[in-house]
């Protein structure tokens, strides 16, 4: 094997999984139509107007991928924030771009998903580029497989705005990485307007930027020693003392979010204040990772007396599936698994790279709730993406254990997917 199809072919075989994951779950959640079928809901958990149109096979194709936040987003692209109460609390960019392609396919949920996999297939590039460049080929192949099969990476062919979360997340740090601090900074002003946990990336970037000025690299206690990438990149001048006015460019997303909300509703933080309506509310790092494990213990404790069994006659209020009982202990059980990621994040990637993947774990546990302490935790996991580059390259010598956590993850991404298309 020649270098240049040994180093061509990973590449390859990362693009096999990206798009081969997106039509397994495609087919997945068709027959799910078929089998499970689709639960009908509240109607204030639906929008028949806009993310129902699509009848026939169309229907059960893309229908269910517009279900749960999926209908908010769709809401938001057709009507505005002014016509459905407490939409404030998902940022603008994604709709934006749903509304605009819209205009030319003429279906809200086509737009979505078009936007959606669109973004993802950016994502997964940019993501094998710049694993490539830091750990090699074989480490970035791995990253993106690792993303593609987790359990919650269904989110990234949904109506969902995890994918251009991701897309701007990987491109401010690319950019970063080049030393081009204006493109670096308008990607992450981007991906603040598509979430509000985007905010936390102009910390990786002001620690990149302070380590191009100083011309050494920081090190965390534990970190790993003497960090050289397998392909640095191309020398740039010293960053001007006056570049990291560039950086204020990411909290600017949500100055200017914020003051579309003060001119509509004369209200700058009701992104935040609208939370109340899922529940959340603020709490302490701790607090949500201890009630999480009680509640973990709880729900073991009520299948144990009552048997699995029971889980599927009982229902929450909003018609669903009580997912009280089993979610709890799947989400603790993610943010588990996702703390053991960031301890190989910390010891195998540069400090930026962990630094954001500790921000942008601690902040969904600032806001839970009292049934569900770590609710979405795992969903929020899927666009960490230094967890999976790190994870990759602890196992990358590793192939039992590395096809081990593959299987198991797959087995539970096509069971996320049938419960998420079933609108279960």
């Amino acid at each position: 094997m020649t270098a240049s199809r040994g180093q061509t072919s990973p590449a390859r075989r990362a693009a096999a999984v990206v798009v081969g994951s997106r039509l397994l779950l495609a087919v997945v959640a068709f027959v799910a139509t078929y089998t499970v079928g689709v639960q009908t809901r509240a109607l204030y958990l639906r929008d028949p107007a806009h993310a129902e149109r699509l009848q026939g096979l169309a229907g059960r194709l893309l229908g269910p991928w517009a279900h749960w936040d999926g209908v908010w987003f769709v809401r938001i692209a057709a009507d505005g924030y002014k016509a459905h109460p407490h939409s404030e609390a998902f940022f603008p960019l994604y709709p934006l771009l749903v509304r605009a392609v819209a205009a030319g396919v003429g279906d809200y949920v086509i737009a979505g998903l078009i936007v959606a996999l669109a973004c993802y297939a950016g994502a997964m590039v940019v993501l094998y580029r710049l694993a490539r460049a830091e750990l090699g080929p074989r480490v970035a192949l791995w990253s993106v497989v690792f993303v593609c099969v987790f359990p919650t990476a269904l989110f990234f062919q949904a109506v969902y705005s995890e994918a251009p979360f991701l897309l701007f997340t990987l491109l401010a740090f690319w950019w970063a990485r080049g030393s081009h601090w204006p493109l670096a900074c308008l990607a992450g002003f981007l991906a603040v307007l598509t979430r509000s946990t985007g905010l936390v990336i102009v910390l990786p970037l002001a620690l990149m930027w302070w380590e191009q000025r100083r011309g050494v690299a920081v090190r965390l206690p534990g970190g790993p020693r003497d960090f050289a990438p397998v392909e640095p990149p191309a020398r740039a001048a010293r960053p001007a003392a006056a570049s990291w006015l560039w950086l204020l460019l990411v909290p600017a997303g949500l100055a200017v979010y914020m003051t579309f909300l003060w001119l509509v509703f004369r209200n700058a933080l009701l992104f935040g204040s609208v939370q109340v309506n899922w529940g959340r509310k603020f709490t302490l790092p701790t607090t949500a990772v201890w009630r999480g494990a009680m509640e973990t213990v709880r729900g073991l404790w009520w299948l144990a007396t009552n048997g699995a069994s029971a889980i599927l006659g009982t229902h929450t209020a909003s018609g669903g599936l009580q997912s009280d009982v089993i979610a709890n202990a799947l989400e603790f059980t993610g943010f588990a698994v996702a703390v053991a990621m960031l301890v190989a994040c910390w010891r195998r990637l540069p400090a930026a790279y962990t630094l954001y993947a500790v921000a942008a774990l601690l902040v969904p546990l600032l806001y839970s709730t009292e049934a569900r302490p770590l609710y979405s935790v795992p969903r929020f996991v899927v666009v960490i993406f230094p967890l999976f580059v790190a994870t990759a390259a602890a196992l990358v010598r590793r192939p039992v254990r590395r096809w081990l956590l593959v299987a198991l993850m797959l087995v539970m991404l096509v069971g996320s997917t049938v419960l998420f298309a079933s609108f279960i």
